[in-house]
């Protein structure tokens, strides 16, 4: 499969609102072009309203997050690529304590979508009239909340770039793994675990068999890796300063010191818990692993660290396999990197040409946009778009467009510029509408289609090798 870049123009108002001003007046995001002002919409905007289409179109599922620490971000212990093309698409950074991340760089980029005419200032009033009414008609006393906004309506430019090479593989370095051949499940350690051992705890059961340990009748219950421990063995703690999250340790007291070579005693481990709940006299939350049981010593040791557990996984010579649907497998490798482990995620050649083609249809065929409760049009009326060799939106400075009839009908500008560009590694799509039209040299119109179909072949996505 080869890389491919997008151009489209295309018709929307005020798609990405900025700040307030004044309190009650909308604004717009704008930028200064040759001393003209014009208004622009977001990557991130973008982004947005293309992921929505994939998700109602294709069916892309929302990929989970995590409030943990001190930015939410999504949870990678619970996702990855294989089973999220919202995470292979877009990428992402998941941060691990302070100082460490896995970051994934997108694989799809995008470009701010640009206006094409200048912003003259244009603002609309607007009021809640109707709710105004009704609640007088009910005997309310209201009153209208009137607001301005800043409008503009214009052709926009915005350009899609897709590494073909990079989408569809992902690789992590992680500090440990393990294979469980029984259960079938990998494990990948992110963060060694910190630990904590607890002191002079009893193993009890209760009428109904279930076990109990306590501390000075303060009980502890554990349910595989949840467990519920009561408040006062655990004790909340905060830095101010850092003004990070209140977070969870054990009381010093009932901790045991672990004994160095030679008999030295070492100061007493600890565990922070950040992600908890509060029921009755407990504290509820998740650790790494089963807390284990010293019957001999009476301690109990609990370990709270970052891991990821894949399930369902097959061991196999290229490494380890898990199917990603009824008819395919992706491949998970894990290499020795120095002191740690370099952990490949790969997903097979049909998974990754249905992504692709997922993408091209959602620009191709228009993106679902609202801003401020208005539904909004980014459906091209233009575009260009070629395999390249390098994943840069080559065509994206050439375009511009021409006035033919005020308002109307435009002509592209630049198509013979974007043909000559050695990047190009296919022929060339172009589609056009009754708006806005193009012009294509005679001695260069055999590297140009308008056939969609031929252009997916072009690009290797409906091709059967790759």
């Amino acid at each position: 499969m080869k890389n491919i870049t997008l151009t489209i123009i295309f018709e929307g108002s005020a798609l990405n609102r900025d700040e307030k001003i004044g309190g009650n007046i909308l604004s717009i995001k704008k930028l200064q072009i040759g001393g003209k002002t014009v208004s622009f919409i977001g990557k991130t905007a973008i982004r947005h309203y293309l992921f929505t289409t994939l998700h109602q179109a294709f069916g892309w599922k929302e990929t989970k997050v995590t409030a943990e620490g001190e930015v939410i971000q999504f949870d990678i212990t619970q996702e990855d690529i294989l089973a999220s093309p919202e995470l292979d698409a877009f990428g992402y950074m998941y941060t691990i304590g302070n100082q460490m991340s896995i970051t994934r760089k997108a694989p799809v980029g995008i470009t701010k979508a640009v206006a094409l005419t200048e912003w003259n200032g244009d603002m609309a009033f607007y009021c809640n009239h109707d709710l105004v009414n009704r609640a007088i008609k009910q005997g309310e006393n209201a009153f209208p909340n009137p607001f301005n906004k800043e409008e503009h309506l214009s052709l926009y430019k915005v350009s899609f770039t897709i590494d073909a090479e990079r989408l569809g593989r992902d690789e992590w370095i992680i500090e440990g793994f393990s294979y469980d051949s029984t259960k079938k499940k990998l494990i990948l350690t992110l963060q060694t675990p910190k630990y904590a051992i607890l002191k002079d705890v009893k193993k009890e059961e209760d009428e109904e068999a279930n076990i109990i340990y306590k501390i000075e009748e303060k009980e502890i219950y554990i349910d595989g890796r949840n467990v519920r421990i009561s408040k006062d063995l655990m004790e909340l703690t905060s830095k101010k300063k850092r003004e990070e999250r209140i977070s969870l340790k054990f009381k010093n007291i009932y901790l045991a010191s672990e004994s160095k070579s030679g008999g030295k005693k070492t100061k007493k481990p600890n565990i922070e818990v950040k992600d908890f709940e509060e029921e009755e006299n407990f504290y509820i939350f998740s650790v790494s692993k089963e807390p284990v049981y010293d019957e001999e010593k009476k301690e109990l040791r609990i370990e709270i660290g970052l891991q990821k557990i894949i399930e369902n996984v097959e061991e196999s010579q290229e490494g380890y396999k898990i199917k990603i649907d009824d008819k395919s497998e992706a491949t998970i490798k894990v290499e020795k990197a120095g002191n740690r482990y370099k952990v490949i995620f790969e997903i097979p050649d049909t998974e990754k040409k249905k992504r692709i083609e997922n993408l091209l249809t959602a620009i191709k065929d228009g993106l679902y946009a609202q801003s401020s409760g208005e539904a909004n049009t980014i459906v091209p009326l233009f575009m260009i778009a070629a395999p390249v060799k390098v994943p840069c939106p080559i065509f994206h400075p050439f375009i511009q467009l021409e006035e033919i009839e005020k308002g109307k009908i435009f002509k592209v500008l630049g198509i013979s510029d974007c043909l000559k560009n050695s990047w190009l590694d296919g022929k060339v799509f172009i589609m056009e509408s009754e708006r806005i039209k193009c012009e294509i040299k005679e001695d260069q119109k055999s590297n140009v289609t308008n056939d969609w179909d031929e252009f997916l072949k072009e690009c290797w996505i409906n091709n059967e090798s790759s």
